[in-house]
């Protein structure tokens, strides 16, 4: 069996490199249209769901949509789905999502999302990348713990950029089955997680 070359099924997408985490500092936001995560921790995420044969995903916190598009157009998942309540829109970046994915607009901590998520039904992979606040991941966290799904996936778990602090702690609470992606260079982290 031949092993895909995510590196290149990826290279049209940029990635958090070093004139981001630069912008991130000096501005306080990252302001760039970007995917907010590492590249080699992506590839790792993708090789997870070519392994697992994930085929819906969900984003909850997309940014301009760099991250979501990249992997749909990777895996052409037969059901991928997207939540954001429009910052990068606020900062004067706009949102691009898949032609077909279903798009809530709007907060994650709303009951009209969970209405929304709970039509939506049973989704493979859900990332939570959206508040960072040890509350509201938590929340997002629970709200996705509630409804039918094979893996929930946690961005920034290793607390060690400003802000990251509450995914941290939630990640070391859980209890289950994890699974850590770090790159070595990388201060941010995707934890994937599942029921023991």
């Amino acid at each position: 069996m031949s092993v895909r070359d995510f590196a290149t099924a990826l290279d049209g997408t940029r990635f958090w490199d070093a004139e981001v985490e630069r912008t991130y500092e000096t501005e306080g936001e990252p302001l760039v249209d970007c995917a907010l995560q590492s590249k080699a921790e992506v590839m790792e995420l993708c090789r997870f769901i070519e392994a697992e044969q994930i085929r819906s995903y969900l984003e909850i916190g997309v940014w301009t949509g760099r991250l979501i598009t990249a992997l749909h157009g990777v895996f052409a998942f037969s059901r991928v789905a997207a939540c954001d309540h429009g910052w990068a829109e606020q900062c004067g970046l706009a949102i691009s999502v898949p032609a077909d994915a279903t798009f809530f607009r709007g907060d994650s901590g709303t009951e009209a999302y969970v209405a929304w998520r709970r039509e939506l039904g049973p989704i493979d992979l859900v990332l939570i990348d959206a508040n960072h606040h040890y509350r509201a991941v938590r929340r997002d966290f629970e709200t996705e713990r509630a409804q039918p799904h094979r893996f929930l996936a946690l961005h920034d778990i290793t607390g060690a950029r400003r802000g990251t602090e509450g995914v941290a702690r939630l990640w070391r609470e859980l209890d289950g089955n994890k699974l850590e992606i770090v790159a070595p260079e990388s201060k941010m982290g995707i934890g994937i997680w599942s029921r023991s």
